[in-house]
């Protein structure tokens, strides 16, 4: 899996998200860096393809509704 990271946007295998790459927090499955997805205000595990958090329960939360299952299409 190639990653990278260019300016507010990381690219993970040609798909392109706005966050960044976290240097502290890691994947408590695989210890991989985690994933700052801006999109949905939440951090994912690129290798995994995991959030690490659950959807919120607030029915006007603008994140949550929109988020899909998996954080990346692959």
């Amino acid at each position: 899996m190639k990653i990278e990271e260019k300016d507010d946007f990381v690219i993970i295998n040609g798909f392109e998200i706005d966050g960044f790459i976290d240097k502290i927090q890691l994947c408590s499955k695989c210890r991989n860096n985690l994933i700052y997805y801006e999109d949905f205000d939440a951090y994912f595990c690129p290798n995994c393809n995991t959030w690490t958090e659950d959807k919120c329960k607030d029915s006007s939360c603008f994140y949550c509704p929109n988020r899909p299952e998996r954080p990346l299409p692959f």
